[in-house]
């Protein structure tokens, strides 16, 4: 302890031999006397207690090695991986996916599929009708030994 020694550093760091004991001295008694007067070398309070065992579980806990770090570090690096998965996933679907156009392609062509069949659908009833019309007898749908009824002509 240098103050309690016969000699004491200057800023320059040469020994100052003979006053520095003094001053020391009278600096100590008046720091101790404030922390009297203050009230700091009483019982810290409760709050200051529970902060202080707050902090110290939280650094020894929160160093490497331990499981508290190890689980905290994980999900970090877990929670970074999954947003570069997400970032690149995105740029996949904004620059390279061409699904899209396949879809529409598809579903253009069905439209004309689906247009070809009912037009196809259509001349096969009027060729169907044609066909009826011309077996037509309108004789046949008359009552027997009765006359035809005129909503039977043509």
């Amino acid at each position: 302890h240098l103050g309690s020694s016969s000699f004491c550093f200057s800023p320059s760091h040469r020994p100052l031999l003979g006053r520095c004991a003094a001053s020391s001295q009278v600096a100590r008694a008046a720091t101790m006397s404030a922390k009297q007067i203050e009230g700091s070398a009483a019982k810290p309070s409760f709050l200051s207690r529970v902060g202080s065992s707050i902090t110290n579980t939280a650094r020894s806990n929160l160093r490497p090695g331990a499981g508290l770090y190890s689980l905290l570090f994980g999900a970090a690096a877990g929670v970074a991986i999954s947003g570069v998965v997400y970032a690149g996933r995105t740029l996949q679907v904004l620059l390279f996916d061409h699904e899209y156009y396949k879809l529409q392609s598809r579903k253009r062509y069905y439209e004309k599929q689906l247009l070809f069949t009912r037009e196809q659908e259509e001349t096969q009833q009027a060729h169907y009708l044609s066909s009826m019309a011309a077996e037509y007898d309108p004789a046949a749908c008359r009552m027997p030994f009765k006359a035809l009824d005129a909503k039977y002509r043509f």
